[in-house]
């Protein structure tokens, strides 16, 4: 059962990352928000990157591409967590 939850913990901890690492490449190379899928990409990830806004400055310009720093600090953040979610669940397995 421990070895279920640890498995659906990652499995969602991982579906996070990947959605909020498609939101900073699709922001990199300027993708047309009108697009279907890109907009709902932005508007599912803006549940788990909302939370940290304010922390950071707003965006990074570098020669032509603009790098928003939220995202960032948010897949940075569920990183973490993922981590030690794993390691506590691991923590209290009997193996």
């Amino acid at each position: 059962m421990l070895k279920l939850l640890i498995r659906l913990v990652y499995t969602a901890t991982m579906l996070i990352e990947a959605l909020i690492m498609t939101r900073i490449v699709l922001s990199i190379i300027n993708a047309n928000i009108q697009n279907t899928i890109v907009s709902w990409i932005m508007n599912t990830s803006d549940i788990f990157v909302k939370p940290f806004e304010g922390i950071t400055t707003n965006a990074i310009q570098i020669d032509r591409f603009t790098l928003s720093l939220t995202p960032i600090v948010a897949l940075v953040f569920f990183m973490i967590a993922a981590f030690i979610l794993s390691e506590l669940l691991k923590s209290f397995s009997r193996e």
